[in-house]
């Protein structure tokens, strides 16, 4: 009995399998004319009568990639039933849910999101409120998961070379997919959700897929020249800071490809020509064992990319510096330090006579009242001090006013 069951669970497997092939290799009219009913209807049918295993879930996945790419190749005007791809999405949406809740190692939430990148690209659209839910899921599976003792775990198991390249995958696969949700969306979101909340993790893996998601992103931006990347300058400044003085090597030259891209957005969004140093070369130094080489380094790039800052920016810096200070530890809080007091010195001045100073104020005294460690205090101190000398009067009443 065990054993005819195995078979027909692996019979509908091959058979789910088997419709996706047929996508991939029938004609133009063939496919209108079969895909909703004969292929997709048969596949969700055969996948609901399947006890929904490993094997079976897997063939789901790869069947939707397979017709989804092949609707797409074939039709790629045409409209895709919006009720069937919903229905889809909220498949794949209900297993991401699954696997956030169990064991991260898995190939399935990194199928999910290849099978969702090729499910994307039909019209019509998703909704800007599915976009969002199904952004959060699949980063919280791919860019927070495994978490630093898994990855330990996974790197001493017999499948570790399969399993990290199935990650390396998927993470390209997020990155593809933001591509085709960027078409319809804005990046607000994309920033919000993804890089914020990763960036700034105290596991250092997780830090290192956020960034390898923030420079797809970046990259897609600049190429196609989607100058709205810029609302998010200041942040996005902030929060890479720390990171070129990451104890990931790589992690610290993501960093700089991220800033560099930055930069060029900027200068081609606002028609300028943005003295930008040869950043690149400069990456030498941050592979450098030593810290204080690294630091050094970071610093230079500091005085690069804060010629290049406008000060309607100035605020969303220092609260992603502020945000660093609370969460890093180590180098990372002396490299956002240092490019604190280089932006600072670069613009006193600037600021004092065009911006409120006491929100600047305001973000140094609460820095300073919730201090966690002693490394921050002589920055903090360094900071008040370079505002006072700009304009000692506004300083000095910003600071001891209490809102």
């Amino acid at each position: 009995m065990e054993l005819d069951s195995r078979r027909a669970q692996a019979t509908r497997s091959a058979l789910i399998r088997a419709h996706g092939s047929l996508a991939l290799r029938a004609s133009k009219e063939q496919l209108l004319a079969r895909l909703e009913g004969d292929i997709v209807g048969n596949i969700l049918l055969l996948y609901s009568c399947s006890c929904r295993d490993l094997q079976n879930t897997l063939a789901l996945l790869q069947s939707i990639m397979d017709f989804s790419s092949a609707f797409q190749a074939a039709c790629d005007s045409a409209c895709f039933n919006p009720s069937l791809k919903g229905k889809l999405l909220e498949i794949l949406t209900d297993l991401l849910k699954k696997y956030c809740l169990g064991t991260p190692v898995s190939p399935v939430p990194l199928k999910v999101v290849l099978a969702l990148e090729q499910l994307s690209k039909l019209k019509p659209s998703l909704g800007s409120k599915d976009t969002c839910d199904m952004l959060i899921l699949c980063c919280k599976i791919i860019v927070t998961h495994p978490s630093a003792e898994m990855m330990l775990k996974i790197r001493k198991s017999q499948q570790a070379a399969q399993y990290l390249q199935l990650l390396q995958t998927s993470l390209k696969a997020l990155g593809r997919l933001m591509v085709v949700l960027l078409e319809t969306e804005t990046t607000s979101g994309f920033f919000q959700n993804i890089v914020h909340r990763s960036m700034t993790s105290g596991n250092t893996w997780e830090r290192k897929r956020a960034l390898q998601t923030c420079s797809q992103l970046l990259a897609v931006c600049e190429e196609r020249g989607r100058g709205d990347a810029c609302k998010h300058f200041g942040s996005l400044v902030g929060l890479l800071v720390p990171l070129t003085c990451d104890p990931m090597p790589t992690s610290r030259q993501l960093a700089v490809t991220c800033l560099s891209s930055l930069l060029r957005i900027q200068a081609k969004a606002t028609n300028r020509v943005i003295q930008t140093g040869d950043i690149g070369s400069l990456c030498e130094g941050l592979n450098d064992r030593s810290t204080v080489c690294q630091l050094q380094t970071s610093s230079k790039i500091a005085r690069i990319v804060c010629r290049s800052f406008s000060l309607e920016h100035t605020i969303d810096f220092m609260m992603a510096i502020k945000d660093t200070f609370r969460k890093a530890k180590g180098m990372r809080v002396r490299a956002a330090g240092k490019w604190m007091i280089t932006f600072l010195q670069m613009h006193g001045k600037d600021i004092c006579r065009d911006l409120d100073l006491s929100p600047i104020i305001y973000i140094l005294r609460s820095c300073m009242s919730s201090l966690q460690h002693s490394t921050n205090m002589p920055f903090l101190c360094q900071a008040v001090a370079i505002l006072t000398r700009c304009h000692t009067d506004i300083t000095i009443d910003s600071f001891f006013h209490r809102r």
